[in-house]
C-alpha cells in the first residue's frame, strides 16, 4: 500500500492535453454529465461541475530488448507485447488516464481509458462505472459498482489505472484477467469489523464478502486456449479486436470463427456470476477467495465468436513481513469448454512476490508458473502448455511526478501449437525493459 500513497502523493490530477482529451470523452460517455453541459447553463453551474471532476494519468516511455518469438499481438507465438522489432529505439508504451466525476456524496462515475500508439490507433476505454457507497449503517460497510469494471482480484494492480505496483510486466494471471475479463453488469461488496486491534496492531480484523451478476464476457478463455498464458502489461478496452493464432484443427476453412477474437461480447443472453469472500488486517495482511463462472452456453455462436464456458477458483494473498517488506501472491485453477468438448482445457497459474521499498526506492521479484492442459480429442488442436517465468523489477520515484524503472524478465514455455507452425515446442523469451514514466 506505501506505493499507492507514494504514487497518489506524486501524480496529483492537473491540467495537460491529455487529461483533457480523456475528459471530454468522459463527458461525451456519461449521459448525466453530458446533459449538465448543455447549452443555456450557466457559467457557475459550469464551474461547478468541473470542480467534481479529478483525475489523474501517465505517460509511460520505454526502451526495451527482446530476444525470442515475435509477439502474439503482431501474429506470432511470443507471448510479450515487444519484440526484436522494437529493440533499440524509445516507445510510448502507454497513455493512460482515469477520471472521476462526483455526483453526490457517495456516488461517483468513474472512467479509465488507455492509448498504446505502439500497437493501436484508437482509445481502449477499459473500465467505465458508476460506484455508490452509501453512509455507513450499524457495523456494516458497503459498495457498489455498475458498468464495465475489473473484478477487486488482482493482488499486483492497485496502481494508479490498475498498473501493477511492483513492476512493469503483470503475471500470467494479471495479464490474462487485463486481455479478457471485466464485469459487465453489477456488483455488490459489503464489508464489516469481526475483532477488534491487537495488543501488536492498532487495526481491525475486517470480513468482506462480493457478490455480482455480468453479462458480455461470453468469449472468455478463447484467448488463453489458443495463444496461452502470457506476461505483459497490455489492456483490452470494451471494443478490442485481438488476433490470435488457432491451431490448423479450429483454423479449418469450414469454422466460422472469425480471424479476430473480441473478448467482450454477449452471445448466449445468459448472465454470470461470482463471488468472495476475504479477511483483511490494515498493513498487515489481506486474504481474499473467489469463485467466477460466466454461465456461457458453449454451443454458442454469434457474428463469428463462440462463447466458451470459463469456471474458476481464485485465491489472492498478501502479507507484511515487516512494513517495509510484503510477500504476495495468486493462484488460479479452473476450466473452459467450447463447442461441448470440441475444445476442453484445464487451466492453473500461482506466482509468488517479494518486495522491498526504502524510500524513493522498491525493488521487487516475481515467480511464476503457468499451466494448459488439453483433455479434448479434436485432432490438430493440442492447447498443452507448461511454462515458467522469473521477473526482477526495480523503481525510482523522483518527486514530484516521475518514477523511474529497470526490470528484466525471463519466460520459459512448451507449447505444442509451435509445432504446427514449423517451430520448437520449446521456447525462451528474455526481455530487458527501462521505462520513464510521468504522472499528471
Amino acid at each position: 500500500m506505501r506505493d499507492v500513497k507514494t504514487l497518489n502523493k506524486y501524480a496529483p490530477g492537473m491540467p495537460s492535453k491529455v487529461i483533457r482529451h480523456a475528459m471530454t470523452f468522459a463527458l461525451a460517455t456519461c449521459p448525466s454529465i453530458a446533459l449538465s453541459q448543455s447549452q443555456g447553463q450557466s457559467l457557475g453551474q459550469q464551474t461547478d461541475w468541473l470542480q467534481r471532476i479529478s483525475s489523474k494519468a501517465y505517460l509511460d516511455f520505454r526502451l526495451q530488448h527482446f530476444e525470442g518469438n515475435n509477439s502474439w499481438l503482431d501474429a506470432g507465438t511470443g507471448h510479450s507485447r515487444f519484440d526484436h522489432d522494437h529493440n533499440g529505439r524509445p516507445l510510448l508504451a502507454d497513455a493512460a488516464a482515469e477520471i472521476k466525476v462526483d455526483l453526490k456524496p457517495g456516488s461517483q462515475l468513474v472512467t479509465q481509458i488507455h492509448a498504446y500508439p505502439e500497437q493501436t490507433s484508437g482509445i481502449e476505454v477499459t473500465e467505465l462505472y458508476w460506484q455508490y457507497r452509501p453512509l455507513r449503517k450499524g457495523k456494516v460497510r458497503s459498495r457498489w459498482r455498475l458498468g464495465m469494471f475489473y473484478p477487486k482480484m488482482s493482488i499486483e494492480n492497485r496502481g494508479s489505472v490498475w498498473s501493477s505496483i511492483y513492476g512493469l510486466n503483470y503475471s500470467a494471471i494479471n495479464t490474462w484477467f487485463a486481455e479478457e475479463l471485466r464485469t459487465v453488469g453489477l456488483e455488490g461488496n459489503w464489508r464489516w469489523v469481526i475483532a477488534s486491534p491487537t495488543a501488536h496492531t492498532h487495526h481491525k480484523l475486517n470480513a468482506s464478502i462480493n457478490l455480482a451478476l455480468f453479462a458480455f464476457n461470453d468469449p472468455t478463455g478463447a484467448i488463453l486456449s489458443w495463444k496461452g498464458w502470457s506476461n505483459h502489461d497490455r489492456q483490452s478496452g470494451w471494443d478490442s479486436s485481438l488476433p490470435f493464432y488457432p491451431a490448423p484443427g479450429v483454423a479449418a476453412a469450414e469454422n466460422p470463427q472469425a480471424k479476430r477474437y473480441q473478448p467482450f461480447r454477449e452471445i448466449d443472453d445468459r448472465p454470470g456470476f461470482y463471488a468472495s469472500f476475504g479477511l483483511s488486517r490494515r498493513k498487515q495482511f489481506k486474504a481474499e477467495v473467489y469463485y467466477y463462472d460466466n454461465q456461457a452456453e458453449d454451443t454458442a455462436f454469434h457474428n463469428g465468436q463462440y462463447a466458451w464456458r470459463t469456471r474458476f477458483w481464485h485465491l489472492g494473498a498478501h502479507y507484511f513481513l515487516q512494513s517495509d517488506i510484503e510477500l504476495y501472491g495468486q493462484y488460479m485453477s479452473g476450466d473452459t469448454s467450447m463447442g461441448r468438448g470440441f475444445v476442453l482445457n484445464d487451466l492453473e497459474s500461482a506466482y509468488i512476490g517479494l518486495s522491498k521499498s526504502s524510500g524513493p526506492h522498491r525493488l521487487s521479484v516475481r515467480f511464476e508458473r503457468a499451466t494448459v492442459e488439453d483433455r479434448d480429442t479434436t485432432p490438430m488442436d493440442n492447447n498443452n502448455e507448461s511454462g515458467n517465468s522469473f521477473n526482477i523489477n526495480y523503481s525510482y520515484y523522483l518527486a514530484p511526478h516521475w518514477k523511474f524503472s529497470a526490470e528484466y524478465q525471463q519466460r520459459r514455455s512448451r507449447q505444442h501449437r509451435r509445432h504446427y507452425r514449423g517451430e520448437r515446442r520449446y521456447a525462451k523469451e528474455d526481455q530487458l525493459s527501462f521505462s520513464a514514466r510521468y504522472y499528471f
